[in-house]
């Protein structure tokens, strides 16, 4: 197998993971990926602005 068939192939389950997840908090009325992004992003006042998302 060729180094690029591996890279192409990562990318292609890493992706069909993402629709997975984004499909899964959907049915379940969540998005799950945001909710990702808000536990790592910092809680004070000078975080983040709410603005760059």
């Amino acid at each position: 197998m060729k180094k690029g068939d591996r890279i192409i192939g990562g990318l292609a389950l890493l992706s069909a993971a993402i629709i997975a997840i984004k499909l899964a908090g959907s049915m379940f009325g969540y998005d799950l990926i945001q909710m990702m992004v808000d536990v790592t992003r910092p809680a004070d006042t000078g975080g983040w602005p709410t603005a760059a998302n």
